[in-house]
């Protein structure tokens, strides 16, 4: 359905590597795209200051 190569599926259950774009394209075809968007979308962080403080 994603169309996504078997070996690139069978890697990534085995060792948790895929490219980007692969991923994109199992999320897709799961009907989770919205939820993978939102990991990449949802910032904690204003600027690089929070990020300094964060780790102090």
């Amino acid at each position: 359905m994603s169309g996504v190569s078997y070996g690139s599926i069978k890697r990534f259950e085995a060792t948790g590597q895929i490219s980007l774009i692969s991923l994109i394209k199992i999320a897709t075809a799961l009907g989770v795209a919205d939820e993978l968007r939102e990991l990449f979308t949802d910032v904690p962080y204003r600027n690089i200051q929070e990020v300094i403080n964060e780790t102090k």
